[in-house]
């Protein structure tokens, strides 16, 4: 395991190179200038030297390498800069707003792994059942689903139509069913189908056979020994799902005006903030990294195979 750590956290802090190198430059060198966006949103008209004050004042005159050494320097110390749309401090805005964003994926993610365990395990004690197929053809169809066509049919059905729960925001208990239901649903499909096709597969297994013909309950083979074949194929999926879950809040917290750090970038794209911009994709690069890695170092503790 000593290894395996090492190895992740060498591999972790490449990747996190690498993708502050991706994100500094894919924001730095799209059109436009930011310090003209900033004088007109402020009700200055742009002139070449007010232009050229403002960028010196930013530092977008540099050299681009001494702008993404002078910000790398300051994301590590935790100082993601300033917004250009109210100068104030990027990190403290994303800070603010991380809270819900976990609490919106966490539910999601609650919603997905549940979901998908228990309808896979009904579908393991029956595959052959008319219920079990209708759920592999609902898993299927929901997999090509957009998150954001699950929202707007659960606000027409649940909160227009039946005026059950609120459409968004997070003033109230029930604000975070339909947004978690949204996300949670999507990666349910994901879930269910590999989770549903793993047991298939494990229950065919000849020591699985062998145990059966000896006496073995059902419920014994599915819930011991072929949930545990299934297990490192199951943690995988599932740590893609949850790495899903944090790219896909940015849809899902538009559409249902919760106010995540999805939403915070929404806004920023539209109004070309870039330091709030670059913040929110690192960070959320660098959650997904986690997260994956996360995954790995489970796989090794459950997997021998995965140690050598």
């Amino acid at each position: 395991m000593t290894a395996v750590l090492l190895r992740r956290a060498a591999e972790l802090l490449l990747t996190l190179l690498v993708v502050s190198v991706l994100v500094f430059l894919l924001t730095s060198l799209a059109p436009g200038d930011p310090a003209e966006e900033i004088l007109r949103r402020g009700g200055i008209q742009p002139s070449a030297r007010s232009v050229a004050v403002l960028r010196a004042e930013l530092g977008l005159d540099q050299p681009l390498f001494t702008q993404y050494l002078r910000w790398l320097l300051a994301v590590l110390r935790g100082d993601f800069g300033h917004s250009y749309t109210d100068r104030s401090p990027v990190a403290a805005e994303i800070l603010s707003r991380v809270p819900a964003t976990l609490r919106l994926a966490g539910a999601a993610a609650l919603i997905s792994v549940t979901l998908a365990a228990l309808v896979s395990v009904r579908a393991a004690f029956r595959p052959r059942a008319p219920g079990s197929r209708a759920v592999a053809l609902v898993t299927v169809a929901m997999t090509g689903v957009p998150p954001y066509i699950v929202g707007i049919l659960l606000i027409s059905i649940v909160a227009v139509g039946l005026r059950a729960l609120p459409t968004g925001g997070d003033g109230s208990p029930g604000a975070v069913v339909l947004p978690a239901l949204t996300l949670g649903l999507a990666g349910a499909a994901t879930l269910l189908r590999l989770l549903r096709a793993d047991l298939a597969q494990s229950l065919r297994l000849p020591f699985i056979k062998l145990a059966a013909a000896k006496g073995l309950r059902p419920r014994r083979a599915v819930m011991v020994h072929a949930l545990r074949v299934a297990a490192p194929n199951a943690i995988t999926a599932t740590g893609m799902v949850l790495a899903d879950l944090l790219a896909g809040a940015v849809v899902v917290e538009t559409l249902f005006s919760w106010p995540g750090v999805g939403q915070l970038a929404v806004s920023a794209i539209r109004q070309r903030d870039l330091p709030v911009v670059q913040a929110y994709v690192l960070v959320t690069a660098v959650a997904t990294v986690l997260v994956l890695a996360l995954v790995e170092l489970c796989l090794a503790a459950v997997d021998p195979r995965v140690r050598r």
